[in-house]
């Protein structure tokens, strides 16, 4: 059986400017595509996102005044961690950046939908934006994907209220904007673990009791060290969460060595070598 996997070329990110800007590859995603068709054994089912996620949807989750104020250059430049931005017109920014994203979101939406209805794996080849928090986005991310795809499933009636959820996330960074919004949420049950020296840091101490794994390491954790110190910490997650009727993982090619965006923008943790997106 093939696995769905949702792309657009919109989720891509051309802005000229942005390679001597800020160390984030906006195209990463075709070229992600692109080694995947090239793997003789990958078998895919690519399903072409075709619009991006709706103003109706984003209010699920975000605020009115939040999305308004993304028509204002200098909070697309925050957003997007580039101050210079703000210097640009708003419809550019939102052009070469929020549209993509909210393509991407979309995608997010669907591959939840997918994996629920058929009940399937199903992959989206971007968004996984988890520093986006209801009444603001930053970290390079604006629209809080999985919330909304988590919402949208919930309004369709593919999840029920009382269904467990997990997120799994192994981005190099804390996902502080999703644990954020699915504080008072207990149906919802988190794992990640993070570079603690890269933004956005050390979990608040409040956060301990309802998020019992959110898992800090060191810069520079080796391969070792990271295995280890995963294989052990989820197994206990396993073990001590319900059994969920939804997995969602956040995966991030930023835990490898030599990616620019895992920490100190030079070094990161984990493993040297890994094909996760």
């Amino acid at each position: 059986m093939s696995l769905p996997l949702f792309y657009s070329p919109n989720y891509n990110i051309s802005l000229p400017l942005l390679s001597s800007l800020h160390p984030f590859d906006g195209c990463k995603y075709e070229k992600a595509l692109a080694l995947i068709n090239a793997e003789s054994e990958a078998n895919i089912e690519l399903r072409v996102v075709s619009e991006p996620l709706s103003q109706d949807w984003l209010l699920s989750v975000h605020t009115q005044p939040y999305l308004d104020s993304l028509h204002q250059s200098k909070t697309l430049a925050r957003v997007i961690e580039m101050p210079l931005l703000r210097l640009l017109p708003a419809g550019v920014l939102n052009k070469y950046f929020m549209k993509p994203m909210r393509f991407a979101a979309e995608g997010t939406c669907l591959a939840v939908r997918e994996a629920l209805s058929k009940k399937t794996s199903a992959l989206n080849l971007g968004g996984g934006y988890h520093h986006a928090f209801a009444g603001h986005g930053e970290g390079f991310c604006a629209f809080a994907d999985v919330a909304i795809a988590i919402n949208r499933a919930r309004e369709q009636h593919l999840l029920s209220p009382d269904d467990n959820i997990w997120v799994i996330d192994l981005d190099a960074h804390r996902g502080n904007g999703f644990a954020d919004w699915a504080m008072e949420d207990p149906n919802i049950h988190i794992f990640d673990m993070y570079n603690m020296q890269a933004y956005p840091g050390l979990h608040p101490d409040e956060q301990e009791s309802r998020w019992p794994f959110l898992v800090p390491l060191k810069q520079g954790t080796d391969t070792e060290g990271y295995l280890s110190r995963l294989e052990s910490e989820f197994s206990d997650f396993i073990k001590q969460s319900p059994l969920p009727k939804l997995v969602i993982y956040n995966a991030g090619t930023d835990i490898i060595a030599q990616d620019k965006l895992g920490g100190s923008r030079s070094v990161s943790m984990g493993p040297e070598k890994g094909t996760n997106g």
